[in-house]
């Protein structure tokens, strides 16, 4: 009970148990300060305010063992590669620079993507600034992947890597991708981003989309939450473990727009009643949405029971997006430090299918490469 009167101050002590950090484990100091008896206005116990602190304890996360692996065999020709291990098979498409199909133990995991993604549906704040307008190539570039390059390398017997390597022409930019496949499953996603000499807009996100079957409706994650955050909202979501459906991800606004994000995110699942599903890793942090509603949906529509509801999810997995502002709503810009801005830019990430018999989700999302 902390017996201080308003304006003052006074030094607690806040005893820890002694900790052994275990391979791969984050750990936070959370401090939640509640009403000890009823008031007016809410009940005992009511939280008033939090904190989080991480804490400066790490063991070395445990690696992937690559050598120690399953052979993969790599099969098909032209445009199609299809790349295969124990248990699992990607297939490519080259023409598209994007994974055509991923199964595991017979499960489809994958139907289309990922590929390089720089829009997301405008908000009521992004409308009233003309962010439509001026950042309108970048809309299109979503949508024009201009592929030259294309490889599929063998770079060891439990690692195979295809490489894509595109350009928006109207925006002089280029953007490579590779897919790095191991014998464990594991699908490293790395994609770089240059962007041209000339004058361009702000990004409104810089990531990559993809399309996951319906069904797999539990959405898991360790990250900022429950709710959504934005790189300039983050305030209100405190780090931890997360879980819920799909379709709560949605926030219905009064006119469709961008909505959901996640920040801060060490690694999200999505698995069906089995517990089959994907999971993806972080390295170190993304930002993710799932909805059954594509971008193009959100953006066109003026009312939510206007969009059509979809079997498959459409899965953003970003390294971030400008913020969305709000300083007012009709021509306010957001601010300059919470603003993507065209330059080179890298980000990574680690798909992995999760089977119901195999390490829960948290556990396999401590490797790293």
């Amino acid at each position: 009970v902390l017996d201080i009167e308003p304006f003052e101050s006074r030094v607690f002590s806040v005893p820890l148990p002694t900790i052994k950090p275990l391979p791969g484990v984050e750990y936070w100091l959370d401090l939640t300060f509640v009403l000890a008896e009823d008031q007016r206005w809410a009940e005992g116990g009511h939280e008033v305010a939090w904190e989080q602190f991480k804490l400066d304890l790490a063991a070395e996360d445990p690696r992937l063992d690559v050598a120690g692996m399953a052979p993969l065999t790599v099969a098909g020709n032209g445009g199609h590669p299809v790349v295969s291990g124990d248990g699992f098979s990607v297939q490519f498409d080259l023409a598209a620079g994007t994974i055509e199909s991923l199964t595991a133990d017979g499960i489809e995991l994958i139907h289309s993507g990922p590929r390089p993604n720089f829009w997301r549906a405008p908000t009521d704040n992004d409308r009233g600034n003309d962010m439509p307008e001026r950042c309108a190539p970048w809309k299109a570039a979503s949508r024009s992947w201009d592929l030259h390059t294309q490889s599929v390398e063998r770079l060891g017997p439990a690692e195979v890597q295809v490489s894509i390597e595109g350009s928006f022409p109207d925006l002089d930019s280029t953007n490579v991708v590779t897919y790095t496949v191991l014998g464990s499953g594991d699908i490293i996603v790395e994609s770089s981003f240059v962007p041209g000499g000339g004058e361009l807009p702000e990004l409104p996100r810089f990531g990559m989309q993809l399309e996951v079957p319906g069904g797999f409706e539990t959405v898991s994650w360790y990250g900022r939450g429950p709710h959504e955050s934005y790189w300039d909202r983050k305030a209100g979501a405190r780090v931890g473990l997360w879980s819920g459906t799909v379709d709560e991800q949605f926030v219905d606004y009064s006119e469709p727009q961008e909505n959901g994000n996640k920040t801060d995110v060490r690694w999200v699942s999505l698995t069906n009643d089995e517990g089959n599903g994907l999971l993806i890793v972080g390295e170190p942090l993304i930002a993710f949405s799932v909805h059954h509603y594509t971008t193009e949906d959100l953006e066109t529509n003026k009312h939510g029971y206007e969009m059509e509801y979809r079997q498959d999810i459409t899965f953003n997995v970003d390294m971030g997006q400008t913020g969305v502002g709000g300083d007012n709503s009709w021509g306010a810009r957001t601010h300059k430090e919470y603003t993507l801005w065209p330059e080179p830019m890298s980000y990574s990430f680690r798909l992995q299918p999760v089977t119901r018999a195999g390490a829960p989700a948290k556990e396999l999302a401590r490797q790293r490469r």
